[in-house]
């Protein structure tokens, strides 16, 4: 996982209210008091003989053998934050899952609120922010899921235009979905616009469990 995925996630769970679990926390707490060690070791100002006193001979020099040894300090320094490192991000990878249950009302209340206008009129504008929300979320929808079709048993053709809309049959998703939003940013207006466009299809966040049962109840094609 790499840092700009971390603080995606931490950023979505800040924004979007989610509690960060205890696991994670801890892993928090590891790893940022492992860099500051480091830090602290690699920044530390090397004692010398200047200064010294009667009153102070046996702690100058204390302090000149133990820094002695500041290179096997700061190699385990390094090691223990690589730790660090490791175990936050293994409770990142925990705390994906959580997200992606937990990021599915703030989608589905904007959805809901940005297609009320829709249906009642396609041309009528929209709420910046609920576009803005919706976007985000997409985004970070693609972010928790990773490579397409890497999260569902499916297939690869029916992952990315399932993961926040649902359709009224197969033909919906491998066909309309991609033709009408090529080369627009998911998430973008136009790409919300032309999403409901497509008769049958709605907008909602869905996990991959839930692109699996729903793909597979779709009939193939438009049923009269």
């Amino acid at each position: 996982m790499t840092d700009i995925q971390r603080m995606a996630y931490a950023r979505a769970a800040a924004t979007y209210g989610v509690p960060i679990p205890d696991y994670l926390a801890t892993a928090q707490a590891f790893h940022a008091a492992a860099t500051a060690y480091r830090v602290g070791v690699e920044t530390a100002v090397q004692p010398t003989l200047a200064g010294i006193t009667a009153a102070n001979i046996a702690a100058t020099v204390d302090a000149i053998l133990a820094a002695g040894q500041h290179d096997d300090r700061l190699a385990l320094a390094t090691r223990v934050e690589t730790i660090g490192y490791g175990l936050l991000g293994d409770a990142y990878m925990r705390f994906k899952e959580v997200l992606m249950i937990e990021l599915a009302a703030p989608f589905d209340k904007a959805a809901q609120k940005f297609m009320t206008v829709y249906d009642r009129d396609p041309n009528a504008p929209q709420d910046p922010a609920t576009v803005a929300t919706l976007e985000d979320l997409v985004r970070l929808r693609d972010m928790l899921a990773g490579r397409v079709g890497a999260s569902t048993p499916t297939g690869d053709v029916y992952d990315l235009p399932s993961r926040c809309t649902t359709a009224p049959n197969r033909d919906a998703l491998t066909g309309h979905m991609t033709s009408r939003t090529h080369l627009l940013g998911r998430g973008s207006l136009e790409w919300l616009n032309a999403m409901l466009a497509i008769p049958g299809v709605r907008l909602k966040w869905q996990t991959p469990a839930q692109q699996v049962a729903h793909i597979a109840a779709l009939p193939q094609h438009a049923t009269a």
